[in-house]
């Protein structure tokens, strides 16, 4: 569960710091990034919990980062593939992808980690 916990932590800084310097010194910070930065205050509360609490709160935390990521990739995805054109669609649909996957298998990992740690059934 250790790995888990550093990757959590390792992608909601990446995933902050990326946020907070995209909009950094514009009034749109607060309403565009709100998203993203409560998910990482998230996620950071589930790595910080998780040696008591188990990997739920990783599950969940990881499952709600899927979630804003897909959110962020179909609208990207539309703009690569049906316009109106963005310079940047084809960057941010592989880094979204990427971001996805790594979502999708921590989440699963999660879910293996709290099997595992379950007694056996009788």
């Amino acid at each position: 569960m250790r790995s888990l916990r550093v990757l959590t932590v390792i992608v909601t800084l990446l995933m902050a710091l990326g946020e907070v310097a995209r909009w950094w010194g514009q009034a749109r910070l607060v309403p565009l990034a709100f998203d993203e930065l409560l998910v990482a205050v998230a996620m950071l509360g589930a790595a910080a919990i998780a040696p008591r609490a188990g990997t739920a709160p990783l599950a969940a935390a990881w499952g709600l980062f899927c979630g804003v990521t897909l959110g962020l990739l179909v609208p990207t995805l539309d703009h690569l593939l049906h316009g109106p054109p963005k310079a940047s669609a084809g960057f941010y649909a592989i880094v979204l992808a990427t971001m996805l996957a790594v979502g999708v298998w921590a989440v699963v990992r999660a879910l293996h980690l709290g099997r595992q740690s379950l007694p056996p059934r009788d």
